[in-house]
């Protein structure tokens, strides 16, 4: 018990900085609306068993915020800029990789990153906003990931990708690229919705904008109305 207490003591003080970092990973799976599911995965080795028990205790609490988990990597935090919800934190060891691994697996909801320019009627492009991305920058502010990280978008099913930077991989609709790399990051795609869907929402839209309309008709013929009665008995 002592000997647990004297860790979290350590942890909260930030005194245990051995950790090293093995991996990480973010995927993005793109809604159809340009919002997006966001999971960030980064995995640590514990140089002592100290650590290993400092990992531990923080599981067990149960903690839920990137700044308790920021003190076993500083990968750990959000790499997306844009209105983030529904955060979920999960901490685990990792022992397909090594006894002395654990990692935090970061999942939220994010939106306001993608950019919407209509092409037509039916036509959206989605871009990625050129600041959306929360990674580090070079001198000449290009975007860099290091080593042993890896980054993955996946578009809608109905989706056509416009354009992808720097080099990647591509796999159906994800786009990976692998670290080191840096660059100037694009990403776009559009979605076209089908005729009739183009129809249904016409006419959804009209019937919206009828019903909404309706109070303003009504009040005229309201007046009428009440102009007629009192002109009619008026006269009696």
């Amino acid at each position: 018990m002592k000997n647990q207490l004297l860790v979290y003591f350590l942890l909260i003080a930030g005194m245990l900085s051995g950790y090293s970092d093995y991996s990480y990973s973010m995927g993005m799976k793109i809604n159809e609306d340009g919002s997006a599911h966001v999971t960030e995965k980064t995995i640590f080795l514990f140089e002592n068993s100290i650590e290993r028990k400092a990992f531990e205790i923080n599981m067990n609490l149960g903690e839920s915020t990137i700044l308790e988990w920021r003190k076993f990597s500083d990968k750990i935090q959000y790499h997306m800029k844009g209105k983030i919800s529904d955060v979920r934190i999960t901490a685990k060891r990792e022992f397909d990789v090594s006894f002395d691994a654990g990692a935090v697996i970061v999942d939220y909801n994010v939106d306001s990153i993608f950019s919407q320019t209509k092409v037509g009627s039916r036509r959206t492009i989605y871009s990625l906003l050129p600041d959306a991305l929360a990674f580090d920058r070079t001198k000449t502010g290009q975007t860099s990931i290091g080593n042993n990280a890896e980054l993955y978008f996946e578009y809608p099913l109905d989706a056509e990708l416009i354009n992808a930077a720097p080099v990647y991989e591509s796999d159906g609709r994800k786009i990976m690229w692998r670290g080191p790399i840096a660059g100037n990051w694009e990403f776009s795609f559009a979605r076209e919705i089908a005729l009739s869907s183009e129809v249904s929402l016409f006419f959804i839209e009209t019937y919206g904008r009828a019903v909404n309309s309706l109070p303003l008709i009504l009040l005229p013929l309201f007046a009428l109305l009440v102009l007629f009665v009192l002109v009619k008995f008026g006269r009696k």
